[in-house]
């Protein structure tokens, strides 16, 4: 994974993360990456964690942070209404 911290012209702050074909591997078989100043160095906000994961759909995606406990019944979930099924 490569991370980089930069502005843009317009002086926006920018976050850009790079994942290599091990990332993808690693979030297609269920596992999701947890990027955080901790692990990832400064280039990651400090206070900032940040979770990259894959899921078929939405839903799916949605069922697996419940599952690992990062998100609860009373979590509001907005999925784009073209999207649900």
């Amino acid at each position: 994974m490569i991370i980089a911290r930069s502005r843009t012209g317009t002086g926006k702050e920018l976050l850009i993360l790079g994942l290599s074909r091990a990332n993808i591997e690693r979030m297609t078989s269920g596992k999701p990456v947890h990027v955080k100043e901790a692990t990832h160095g400064e280039g990651i906000p400090d206070g900032w964690e940040i979770v990259i994961m894959f899921g078929e759909t939405e839903q799916e995606m949605q069922k697996q942070f419940v599952e690992a406990g990062m998100i609860g019944p009373e979590t509001k979930v907005n999925i784009d209404p073209r999207l649900a099924s």
